[in-house]
């Protein structure tokens, strides 16, 4: 059964899912591409940045309006991006430390 959970963002309740693999693959992580161009954010003030944010958090949740992000706490906003890698990378995060502490006796050998 796939991982959700409910966070508030301007007032409104927004049911963050977990995507499937192939969801995460070919839908998500493209837009993560373009959340992280630096091209797109090259010569911006912070406020400048802020529509782009808005753009971004909007597309990536489309529940969410650029309004909703642009009337809403940080907090919501973080909780809201925090909520998504929760349900999704959960299973990833519990693995990495003792992936890394394999790894790391490896290394040490």
């Amino acid at each position: 059964m796939p991982r959700s959970k409910v966070v508030t963002i301007n007032g409104k309740q927004i049911t963050v899912k977990e995507h499937k693999i192939k969801e995460l693959r070919e839908e998500v992580i493209p837009k993560l591409s373009i959340v992280m161009d630096a091209q797109e954010l090259a010569g911006k003030g912070i406020k400048d940045m802020v529509p782009v944010f808005e753009a971004k958090i909007a597309e990536l949740f489309p529940e969410v309006t650029e309004a909703d992000v642009d009337e809403s706490y940080p907090s919501e906003v973080e909780a809201l991006i925090e909520a998504w890698v929760e349900v999704n990378f959960t299973g990833l995060k519990k693995i990495y430390k003792p992936l890394l502490s394999l790894a790391q006796m490896g290394i040490a050998k």
